[in-house]
């Protein structure tokens, strides 16, 4: 019976002496566990400062439009056909 008291007693002791093990000492798994939070912490403040809401009210763009433009080729313009030379697209690559 008194071994099991005492295991019980030990029981609730590890969790407090194992944060307290974890605050003390240098360990790789703490600095990572830092390292990790400050980084979350540190996208959650840029989200919230730049992506949050757009810069005016009329800056909102249905999601089809969106998918358009993002989608879409855009076409050749008048100043590159003109400016290219007439040669066809295969001589281009003998030369």
């Amino acid at each position: 019976m008194l071994s099991t008291s005492g295991q019980s007693r030990r029981a609730r002791a590890l969790p407090g002496a194992r944060i307290l093990r974890w605050a003390r000492g240098p360990t790789f798994a703490r600095d990572i566990a830092l390292v990790l939070a400050f980084k979350l912490l540190l996208l959650v403040a840029l989200k919230y400062a730049f992506f949050n809401h757009p810069q005016a009210e009329n800056m909102t763009m249905r999601p089809a439009d969106v998918a358009q433009a993002i989608l879409s080729v855009p076409a050749a313009t008048a100043t590159t056909t003109a400016t290219a030379p007439n040669v066809e697209q295969g001589d281009r690559h003998a030369h």
